[in-house]
C-alpha cells in the first residue's frame, strides 16, 4: 500500500508541474488539476493516517484549489484587465467547481468511515446512488481522531469557497457555525 503511495506522490509531483507549465493551454491544465484531485481523493480515501502524515489535504487545497483562485482573484480585480468580466466568470465556475468537489469528498469520506455529521445530507436524501466500487478491504481503518480532521477540513474549505454573493449563503453560514461550534 505504501509502495502505491510512492507511486502516487510521484505522480502528483508531475501533474502538478503540468499546471504551471506556461506552455500548457487552460484545457491541458484543467485535465491535470481534475487528475490530481483524483489522486489526492484516492489517497485520502485509501488510507487516511498516512495521507495525513504526508500533508495531503493541505497539498490538494494548495495547488489544486487556492492558487487557482488566487490568480483568477487577482486577475478579476485588475480593472485594466479586458477579460475581467470574462475571468469574473471562470472565477464562479471554478468556485463552484470546488464547492463540488468539497462535498463530493466530505460525502465519500462520511460513506467510507462511517462519520455521521448532523449538518451533513445522507446521499440517498439527495437521490444520489453511488456508482464508485469502494474495495473495502484496500482501506486502511484510520482513528476517528483523524476523521474528525478530515471532516473540519473539507468544512473549513467549504466556508472559503463559496461566493459571499452567492444563493449558497445560507449553506455558508451553517457550515461556517457547525465549525466554530463544534457540534459536529
Amino acid at each position: 500500500n505504501r509502495c502505491s503511495f510512492f507511486h502516487f506522490f510521484r505522480q502528483a509531483e508531475v501533474l502538478k508541474a503540468d499546471m504551471t507549465d506556461s506552455k500548457l493551454g487552460p484545457a491541458e491544465v484543467w485535465t491535470s488539476r481534475q487528475a490530481l484531485q483524483d489522486l489526492y481523493q484516492k489517497m485520502l480515501v485509501t488510507d487516511l493516517e498516512y495521507a495525513l502524515d504526508k500533508k495531503v489535504e493541505q497539498d490538494l487545497w494548495n495547488h489544486a484549489f487556492k492558487n487557482q483562485i488566487t490568480t483568477l482573484q487577482g486577475q478579476a480585480k485588475n480593472r485594466a484587465n479586458p477579460n475581467r468580466s470574462e475571468v469574473q466568470a471562470n472565477l464562479s465556475l471554478f468556485l463552484e467547481a470546488a464547492s463540488g468537489f468539497y462535498t463530493q469528498l466530505l460525502q465519500e469520506l462520511c460513506t467510507v468511515f462511517n462519520v455521521d455529521l448532523p449538518c451533513r445530507v445522507k446521499s440517498s436524501q439527495l437521490g444520489i446512488i453511488s456508482n464508485k466500487q469502494t474495495h473495502t478491504s484496500a482501506i486502511v481503518k484510520p482513528q476517528s481522531s483523524s476523521c474528525s480532521y478530515i471532516c473540519q477540513h473539507c468544512l473549513v474549505h467549504l466556508g472559503d469557497i463559496v461566493p459571499y454573493n452567492s444563493p449558497l449563503l445560507v449553506g455558508r453560514l451553517q457550515v461556517t457555525s457547525i465549525v466554530h461550534s463544534g457540534s459536529w
